[in-house]
C-alpha cells in the first residue's frame, strides 16, 4: 500500500492528491457534512464497502504513471533514527478516597473537599436535571443540557451499588493536547487538535503518554470522565468526534458502565462509570468469599476476600472510546489508557510469600501494584501528513494502516532494563494492523519469552515461545523475559514479522531474516523497540531511589498459574457469521441509527448473521441476541464468511474459554485459554464457551478491527436478571430502552428484539436446549469430558 522510498516525485504527488481527497471524506463525516449513506449513494463506496476504484481517490486504483497501484505516501520522519528516544512509561494516575454521605434512600459518596466535585451517585444527575427543571444540574458549558451525560432513571443507575460500593475514584478529563508534544524529538510538535487524550483531574489540556490506572479486587472505583473537547465539532483537525463513550475492556461491569450502550456524552459533561471489580461468577461460585485465591491485596500485606471464581481473575486490561461509528478515529486520536487489575495471586509484589501470591516480576517497594519491573507496552501504528501532523486515512472500510510503529506513543524508542526478569504487558492498540512480535539478540537470534497471560487472563501453565501468536487489534499478551543471561551493554530488540498489503488481514508472516532485513513493502515490519541492559535504573515505585544490577531478583514464574475451566454441555449454541453483504441475497444495508429496516436502504458492507437468519449491522435499537437468564453457559461458533479478510472478534462483559479452531487443535497459546478477542482467520471459525452472570443490560459483540466496527460490524445483545433470584440484587434488569443522546439531554426508544436471537421465540433458529433428556424440566449445563 505504501509507496517505495525511491518512488518518483510525480507518483508521490499523485498519491498525496488521492490521500487529500480521502481526508476530505473523513473530515466531512466527522463534522456532519455528509452521512455514510450518502457516500454509498454517490458511488464513493461500493456495495462491498470498498472505495470506488478511481484514480485520485483510492490507493488501490492504477497509477497514471505506472502499472501499479497509486499507493499511499510514507510518513516523513525528519531524520529521526530508530532507538534514539527513551520510551516513556505510561502516566500513573492516583485515585481519590470516597466517603459515605447518606441521602435518604440513596447512599451518595463524597470526594475530598478540596476537589469541589459533585458526589458520586447511584442515579445519574441527569435524573435530577429532568425532574427539577435543571437549574442546579446544568452543563456549565451549555445551559440547555444536563451536567452528567449518563442517561437518567433506573435503566442507567449503577447496579448493585451498595454491594459493590465504590471506595476510590479516578477523575480524568479528555481534552486538547498540551502544546509541545511530539512522537520523537525530531518530529514537529503536534497541533492541539491532532491528538485528544487524557489529563489528571479537571485539567483540560491533555498530555501524553496515555494514562495507567491500577485497580485491585475488593476495591470498587468510580471513573469520572470529563469531556473538555471543543463544542464546535469542526475543530478536530480533520478527524474525531467530540462526543464520546468509554469502554473498560473487558472488566466484569454492569452495562451502564460498559461504555457501549449508545450512551455517549458531550463537551462540558461528565460520566460516572462504576468499575465494580466484581469477580465473575460471584453469584455461582465461592459465594461465601472463603477462597483466598479469590481476593485482592488489602494494602497491609494481607488479602481482601471476594466472591467469585478465582479462575476468572483478570490482570491486563485497557479502556478506550466506544462512540458508535467513530471508535477508530477517537481511539487513534488518543482516547485510550491501560488498566492493571491486581489480585491475591497476581499481587504486583515479588517478596510476599503467603502461598497465594505468585511473586511475578514487579518490584518490592509497595505492598501491591509495583511496576518497577512490570512494564506496559502499548503498541500502535501511526501516519503523519506532509507537515508531520497525526493523520487518519480512511483507505477504505477494510482497515487503516499506519506506517510508523509507536510504543506508548513514541516512535521506535529504547528502554533500559537490568539483567533480571521483567514482565511486559503487550497490547495491540492499532486500529486494524495485526502484529506478531518476537525478541532478537545482538546476533539476530531469538530470545525466549514465557507467556503468562492472554487478554488479561492468566494461563494455566506458562508457555515458552520465541514468537508470539498473531495479535489482532485489542489482543494482549503478558510475557516474562529474563535478561539475566545478557551482560550489561547488550541490546535486545522487539521484531514484528506480520506483513500487510491492506488493512483487512496480514498478507503473510515473514521469516525472522526477511523481517529483520525489511524485505517487504510494508514499513510496519521490522524492529520497533530496543531493550538496553544497563547497570542501574531509577525506581518508578519509589522516586529518588535506584535499582542496581547487583540487586537480588526475588521474582519467579511458577509452573502453574491457575486452574483450567472445564468445557461443559451448553444450554444453547449460537452461530455468528461475520461477513460482507452480498447483493445476490437481495440485501442492501446502510446507515441505520438508531432504528430502521436494513432491507430497504443502501449502504454498509459489513454485517453479522445470527443463527443463519438475516444479516445484522450496527443498530443500537435492535437486540440481535437475548440471554434470558444469568448463570447459563452457551457455546458460540464465531465464523468468518467475509472472504479473505480476518476479523478479531470481541465479546463485551464476559470472557470465554477457547474450545477449538476450525474443528482442530489450538495453538499452545490458545489451548483452553480465556480470552475476550478471538481472531477468526481468513474464512475460518473458532468455538468458545461463555457463561453469563451477575449483571444485566445491553452489551455488544463486534469486530475489533475498529474500521470494520465503525462501518457496522457490531451486534447488540441483552442479558436479563431475575428479581426473584436470591443471588441477584433487587434491581431487575429487563431489555433496556435505547438511549438517544444529544447535548440537550437523553431520550429513550423502545428496541426491537429479533426472533432469531431470542431462545424463547418460536422463530429461534439456534441449537435446541441441551440437557439431561428426562422429563423433569431441570435441564442444566453438565460437565463434559
Amino acid at each position: 500500500m505504501y509507496l517505495k522510498p525511491h518512488a518518483s516525485r510525480r507518483r508521490h504527488k499523485e498519491a498525496q492528491h488521492a490521500r487529500n481527497n480521502r481526508a476530505e471524506i473523513v473530515k466531512a463525516l466527522t463534522q456532519g457534512h455528509v452521512s455514510r449513506r450518502e457516500l454509498f449513494k454517490w458511488g464513493i463506496f461500493t456495495s462491498l464497502g470498498t472505495l470506488a476504484n478511481i484514480n485520485g481517490l483510492s490507493p488501490f486504483a492504477t497509477s497514471a504513471y505506472a502499472s501499479v497501484p497509486t499507493g499511499v505516501p510514507r510518513s516523513p520522519t525528519f531524520g529521526a533514527m530508530p532507538f534514539t528516544y527513551r520510551m516513556p512509561r505510561l502516566r500513573l494516575e492516583e485515585p481519590h478516597k470516597l466517603t459515605e454521605k447518606p441521602n435518604g434512600y440513596e447512599l451518595d459518596l463524597a470526594f475530598p473537599g478540596y476537589l469541589d466535585e459533585p458526589e458520586a451517585r447511584r442515579l445519574s444527575y441527569h435524573t435530577q436535571f429532568t425532574e427539577s427543571g435543571g437549574d442546579d444540574y446544568r452543563n456549565p458549558r451549555f445551559s440547555g443540557g444536563p451536567m452528567e451525560g449518563r442517561p437518567p432513571g433506573e435503566y442507567f443507575a449503577h447496579q448493585r451499588w451498595r454491594e459493590y460500593l465504590p471506595q476510590k475514584a479516578f477523575i480524568m478529563t479528555l481534552g486538547r493536547l498540551q502544546n509541545g508534544y511530539s512522537f520523537h524529538p525530531n518530529f514537529p510538535d503536534q497541533d492541539r487538535d491532532s491528538v485528544w487524550t487524557f489529563n489528571t483531574g479537571r485539567e483540560e489540556e491533555s498530555v501524553l503518554p496515555p494514562p495507567l490506572l491500577k485497580v485491585r479486587y475488593g476495591e470498587p472505583v468510580i471513573f469520572r470522565h470529563y469531556n473538555a473537547l471543543p463544542e464546535d465539532r469542526r475543530k478536530n483537525n480533520g478527524f474525531g468526534s467530540i462526543s464520546m463513550a468509554t469502554h473498560n475492556h473487558n472488566a466484569h461491569n454492569a452495562s451502564a458502565s460498559d461504555g457501549a450502550s449508545n450512551a455517549h456524552f458531550y463537551p462540558g459533561q461528565f460520566y460516572d462509570y462504576h468499575w465494580s471489580t466484581t469477580l465473575a461468577r460471584a453469584d455461582m461460585i465461592n459465594t461465601d468469599a472463603s477462597d483466598p485465591r479469590a481476593s485482592g491485596p488489602d494494602g497491609y500485606g494481607g488479602l481482601t476476600y471476594v466472591k467469585g471464581d478465582h479462575r476468572e481473575l483478570q490482570s491486563s486490561l485497557w479502556f478506550h472510546d466506544h462512540r458508535f461509528f467513530f471508535t477508530a478515529e477517537n481511539v487513534y486520536k488518543g482516547h485510550l489508557g491501560a488498566l492493571n487489575y491486581y489480585s491475591g495471586p497476581d499481587r504486583g509484589n515479588e517478596t510476599l510469600n503467603d502461598g497465594v501470591n505468585h511473586r511475578l516480576p514487579s518490584g518490592t517497594e509497595l505492598d501491591w501494584g509495583n511496576i518497577d519491573f512490570d512494564v506496559n507496552l502499548m503498541i500502535s501504528d501511526a501516519a503523519l501528513d506532509e507537515d508531520g501532523q497525526y493523520f487518519f486515512d480512511i483507505f477504505e472500510t477494510i482497515g487503516f494502516l499506519g506506517d510508523l510503529l509507536l510504543v506508548n506513543f513514541a516512535y521506535k524508542p529504547f528502554f533500559e532494563v537490568l539483567p533480571r526478569k521483567y514482565r511486559f504487558r503487550l497490547l495491540n492498540a492499532c486500529m486494524s494492523r495485526f502484529i506478531r512480535p518476537g525478541l532478537i539478540n545482538d546476533r539476530n537470534r531469538w530470545v525466549p519469552m514465557k507467556v503468562i497471560a492472554t487478554d488479561g487472563n492468566l494461563m494455566v501453565n506458562p508457555v515458552s515461545v520465541n514468537l508470539l501468536d498473531p495479535m489482532g487489534s485489542a489482543e494482549r499478551f503478558d510475557v516474562v523475559v529474563d535478561f539475566s543471561e545478557f551482560p550489561v551493554g547488550s541490546r535486545i530488540r522487539m521484531l514484528n514479522v506480520a506483513e500487510h498489503e491492506e488493512g483487512g488481514k496480514p498478507k503473510e508472516y515473514l521469516s525472522r531474516r526477511d523481517a529483520i532485513d525489511q524485505d517487504t513493502d510494508d514499513p510496519g515490519v521490522g524492529t520497533f523497540l530496543e531493550f538496553r541492559v544497563v547497570g542501574e535504573v531509577d525506581s518508578v515505585d519509589s522516586p529518588g531511589k535506584k535499582h542496581y544490577a547487583s540487586d537480588p531478583d526475588y521474582s519467579r514464574v511458577p509452573s502453574q498459574l491457575t486452574e483450567q475451566i472445564p468445557i461443559v454441555d451448553p444450554v444453547r449454541v449460537r452461530h455468528l457469521e461475520f461477513k460482507g453483504t452480498d447483493r445476490e441475497e437481495g440485501l442492501e444495508t446502510g446507515e441505520c441509527f438508531p432504528d430502521c429496516d436494513d432491507r430497504n436502504i443502501e449502504g454498509f458492507g459489513w454485517t453479522i448473521r445470527v443463527n443463519g437468519e438475516s444479516n445484522h449491522f450496527l443498530n443500537a435499537n435492535r437486540v440481535s441476541m437475548l440471554v434470558p437468564e444469568p448463570g447459563v453457559t452457551e457455546h458460540w461458533i464465531i465464523e468468518n464468511s467475509s472472504g479473505g479478510w480476518d476479523h478479531p472478534v470481541h465479546l463485551h462483559f464476559e470472557e470465554g474459554v477457547t474450545i477449538d479452531r476450525d474443528g482442530r487443535r489450538l495453538s499452545r497459546l490458545e489451548r483452553g485459554a480465556r480470552k475476550d478477542v478471538w481472531r477468526t482467520g481468513a474464512g475460518g471459525q473458532v468455538r468458545v464457551q461463555v457463561t453469563f452472570g451477575e449483571y444485566g443490560g445491553a452489551y455488544v459483540t463486534h469486530c475489533h478491527n475498529t474500521v470494520h466496527e465503525d462501518w457496522a460490524m457490531l451486534a447488540r445483545y441483552d442479558v436479563l436478571t431475575d428479581p426473584n433470584d436470591p443471588n441477584q440484587s433487587s434491581q431487575h434488569v429487563s431489555v433496556i430502552p435505547t438511549p438517544d443522546p444529544s447535548k440537550y439531554g437523553v431520550t429513550y426508544r423502545d428496541p426491537e428484539i429479533l426472533p432469531e436471537g431470542n431462545p424463547f421465540s418460536k422463530e429461534y433458529t439456534g441449537n435446541p436446549m441441551v440437557g439431561d433428556d428426562d422429563d423433569d424440566d431441570d435441564d442444566k449445563p453438565r460437565r463434559r469430558g
